[in-house]
């Protein structure tokens, strides 16, 4: 075994078997999973790498040319929308000497993917069209950018690395909630010095929110209401409280619905984790998306963006500062805490603990990614 040498295999797994028991006899997640670098690189490897990745957003590429990278452990993904107005993803390396092609985060390309090194040109649908001083007549297909199985679902557009498409994202049930019609108008973005993992966990559970977010808790009912665990996500809804439309600084919105409220869920604001690392606040009159990618073991990113719908972005005087401040004073609070976490996970007092009641989420994220490390080791050896 190569990618996991240095740690006491044996009794990592008898640590994850401990968190795959049922919910009152479960243990978290042991400090291994968290710290040490060969388990980054077998999830770099066998869960990123082969899973459905949330890259970027259908309205992120308006028009023909319109391109969004991302990069994850080593592999930079690009996107673009062809001349023919389909979606299209490759591996962002030339062909050539394997320069990077495009440096830019998102942008608007002309007709051609250029690389700066020798002038190579690719269409826009990978395609190479010309090499100068080279013939490389007939050799467009065989030398065409390493192209990326994609698919767009709920507005989203989801890459895989490795392999067949296969099945698509299992995601919720979205169609009451029309997410594809949304705009985005802003984004947050953050480094947090903790592991992905942490992050994950921090937003599947209330259990600490009446006490480091109390405008959170002045707002909404924390308890929750109901609980759906599948194969894909996890997740569940909580309630506004009475008098309150929203939630943002003021707990006041006159921005448009994304549906209508029934009977049976009036002011629900759904939450989910669609694994591996992708979270949806499903708001009565917005949606708020977090996306955590691993930088190191013990260092994330996360890219937080808020959408609405045409008409409420359209509108006079729009201005989404009560939203945004109210996000960026919670995800604050939270990345101290998943900081906290971190130092406490990589000290030697750390002992796995056992589950609140309310942290059901979280327990379903842990189990579910404790079944598959114990797999992926199983396989790495």
């Amino acid at each position: 075994m190569t990618t996991t040498s240095r740690l006491d295999i044996d009794a990592l797994v008898t640590a994850l078997a401990n968190t795959c028991t049922p919910l009152p006899q479960a243990r978290m997640l042991p400090a291994a999973v968290y710290t040490a670098d060969e388990i980054l690189a077998l999830e770099y490897r066998a869960l990123f790498a082969r899973g459905w990745l949330p890259v970027a957003c259908v309205e992120d590429f308006p028009a023909k040319g319109s391109f969004v990278t991302c990069e994850i452990a080593n592999a930079c993904i690009l996107v673009v929308r062809d001349t023919a107005g389909a979606l299209q993803a490759f591996h962002n390396v030339c062909r050539h000497r394997g320069a990077r092609l495009v440096t830019e985060a998102r942008g608007q390309l002309r007709s051609a993917i250029a690389c700066p090194y020798h002038a190579w040109r690719y269409g826009l649908d990978g395609r190479l069209l010309s090499a100068p001083q080279m013939d490389v007549a007939g050799q467009g297909e065989t030398l065409a950018l390493a192209g990326l199985p994609l698919v767009t679902q709920a507005g989203f557009v989801f890459v895989k690395l490795e392999g067949e498409a296969g099945a698509p994202p299992a995601l919720p049930d979205l169609s009451r909630h029309g997410l594809e019609r949304l705009r985005s108008v802003r984004k947050l973005d953050y480094t947090v010095e903790c592991n992905w993992k942490i992050v994950c966990q921090n937003y599947s559970e209330c259990y600490h929110c009446p006490g480091v977010h109390p405008q959170l808790h002045r707002l909404s009912d924390l308890s929750g209401e109901g609980f759906e665990d599948e194969p894909g996500y996890n997740g569940g809804p909580m309630r506004l409280r009475p008098g309150f439309d929203t939630l943002s600084v003021s707990g006041r919105s006159d921005w448009a619905r994304l549906g209508p409220d029934t009977a049976s869920a009036p002011g629900l604001i759904h939450y989910y984790l669609v694994y591996p690392n992708l979270m949806l606040g499903i708001h009565p009159d917005y949606l708020l998306t977090h996306r955590v990618w691993p930088h190191s073991s013990a260092r994330s990113r996360v890219d937080c963006e808020l959408f609405v719908l045409p008409q409420t972005a359209d509108a006079r005087g729009f201005d989404a500062g009560d939203v945004l401040d109210f996000w960026d004073l919670t995800n604050r609070q939270d990345w101290a805490l998943c900081e906290r976490v971190q130092a406490g996970v990589s000290s030697l007092g750390y002992r796995p603990g056992p589950y609140h009641p309310s942290e059901r989420c979280v327990h379903a994220f842990d189990r579910r990614y404790a079944q598959w490390l114990r797999s992926a080791l199983r396989e790495a050896s």
